[in-house]
């Protein structure tokens, strides 16, 4: 019964970690190219400020920290914190989910507290790889978009930075057209328009992207209409998504199986055999 209590537990500070850590969401913060409007009033304590004040505990362990790979995923994600901020989110969560444990069982058996300090080491890794996962998918479900108005833009007569600027102008607010708008800040700034985009590509890490950035650089080292090579990757671009889709309606089975192995199998068997069960034992087949 404790490890039936002990598991909704575990789901419950799952979620509950997720929903607070969404307020880290509001204090990302995006290079854009228009100025930003009126600033509306930041509460005066909120969880950002708790793991910028908690920073300074783990900064003399930066040099000792693996940091490489998580500043890869962090910037994946948009850089909703920083490395340091990471660990301190990482460390408040170690203290926290044992102290719920302990709360609600008012135990402290090596079992709870190997179980919530297991729980409170993942929940920032589990969080950061969802933040990944979704803002990859919103740029690989914009990008088809993007790329068409780009193709319209440079057959209109605009060079491509133009095209890139128009876009990130007109086109809505998101992921993509932020980091094209980064690229397009680092070329104002004096970066050659191949180191920027791979720069670009860089920051999102998709092979969608790898292959955008790799078609333009190639188009414009070998001269060719830019035009046509953005044709080439809409139509690229939109076969990989087809083919996605192809890819997960195959797996959709695959997932459906435990489910109706363990939950939909039993009561349609329960259903169906249970008037026959009943009937055979009136019928006195069965004893007891």
């Amino acid at each position: 019964m404790d490890l039936i209590i002990l598991i909704f537990v575990f789901i419950f500070i799952m979620g509950s970690v997720y929903y607070i850590s969404k307020s880290l969401a509001k204090d990302e913060v995006h290079l854009s190219l228009e100025q930003p409007t009126k600033q509306a009033a930041e509460p005066a304590f909120n969880l950002r400020q708790i793991l910028t004040a908690l920073s300074g505990v783990v900064k003399p362990l930066e040099k000792s920290l693996p940091t490489t790979e998580l500043k890869k995923k962090l910037t994946y994600a948009g850089s909703p914190l920083t490395v340091l901020e990471f660990f301190a989110f990482k460390l408040l969560s170690l203290v926290i989910v044992p102290v719920i444990v302990f709360i609600v069982f008012k135990k402290t058996e090596p079992l709870y507290l190997g179980f919530s300090l297991f729980a409170g080491y993942i929940f920032p890794d589990i969080w950061l790889k969802q933040k990944v996962q979704k803002r990859q998918s919103e740029i690989a479900r914009d990008l088809p978009a993007v790329i068409d108005l780009l193709t319209l833009c440079v057959g209109a007569g605009l060079n491509f930075m133009l095209a890139i600027d128009r876009v990130v102008k007109d086109f809505k607010k998101c992921p993509l057209t932020e980091e094209l708008a980064v690229a397009w800040q680092e070329i104002q700034m004096g970066r050659t328009r191949q180191d920027a985009l791979r720069g670009f590509a860089a920051r999102l890490g998709m092979p969608e992207i790898s292959s955008f950035v790799r078609t333009l650089i190639q188009a414009d080292r070998m001269g060719s209409p830019m035009g046509d090579a953005l044709k080439i990757q809409s139509d690229e671009v939109r076969m990989r998504r087809f083919l996605r889709g192809e890819e997960m309606a195959l797996k959709a089975p695959i997932k459906l199986l435990f489910p109706l192995l363990f939950f939909i199998l039993p009561v349609v068997l329960i259903v169906v055999g249970g008037p026959v069960i009943l009937s055979f034992l009136k019928g006195g087949g069965l004893s007891f």
